[in-house]
């Protein structure tokens, strides 16, 4: 009888796990420029959407042609500093990552932009956390695309079966789990600390 494959490798999220923002009150922006409901909201998601799977995505040429009727390009950038500011590193879940790097190899896997990599080690000075880093932007899929956790699992050599993936997306979570990934739903610290203690890992 096969024994069951022994977890070997953590796979991490980043926005929502380990990286923390508070809310956003988008209501007071739409408030200032005198717009709708709802239209500041998606021109932030809409242009985070181009740049996290195109790494020669031009946003300010983007942003000018579809936006610039609502608010300045500069209007915008300080919308988007004010949104930056309020991220914080999830120190105790690092804390956590640390102690486990003797045991696993530690992935990052995000939706995210060309400027990741300096983010992780200029912002957040947490690069040197990880042994690989995996953005949709460098690789041009997204979560929760199949193809991009098997792009992943190409590039460590492992089998899905050898993965824990933690993201705070339940989308993303059941696509790692359809290709046969070990998955949690991060919801806050607490819970997956428990969860991971369950698993023994």
């Amino acid at each position: 009888m096969n024994s069951k494959p022994r977890i070997k490798n953590l796979i991490f999220d980043l926005g929502g796990v380990i990286i923390l923002a508070e809310r956003v009150n988008f209501s007071k922006f739409n408030k200032k420029f005198s717009l709708r409901k709802g239209t500041i909201e998606k021109i932030v998601k809409t242009c985070f959407n181009k740049k996290m799977i195109d790494k020669n995505f031009n946003e300010r040429a983007f942003f000018k042609e579809n936006f610039s009727h609502f608010l300045s390009w500069l209007d915008y950038q300080k919308i988007l500093e004010k949104i930056y500011r309020t991220e914080k590193v999830n120190k105790s879940l690092l804390n956590w990552i640390k102690k486990k790097k003797r045991e696993y190899k530690i992935f990052l896997l995000t939706n995210n932009t060309v400027a990741l990599k300096h983010l992780l080690k200029e912002k957040f000075k947490i690069k040197n956390f990880f042994d690989l880093v995996f953005s949709s932007a460098e690789i041009g899929l997204a979560k929760p695309d199949s193809k991009l956790f098997e792009y992943l699992l190409e590039k460590i050599g492992d089998s899905s079966k050898e993965c824990l993936f933690i993201d705070d997306n339940p989308k993303n979570i059941k696509s790692a789990r359809n290709i046969g990934f070990l998955a949690i739903l991060f919801k806050n610290n607490k819970e997956f600390l428990a969860k991971v203690q369950e698993l023994r890992i």
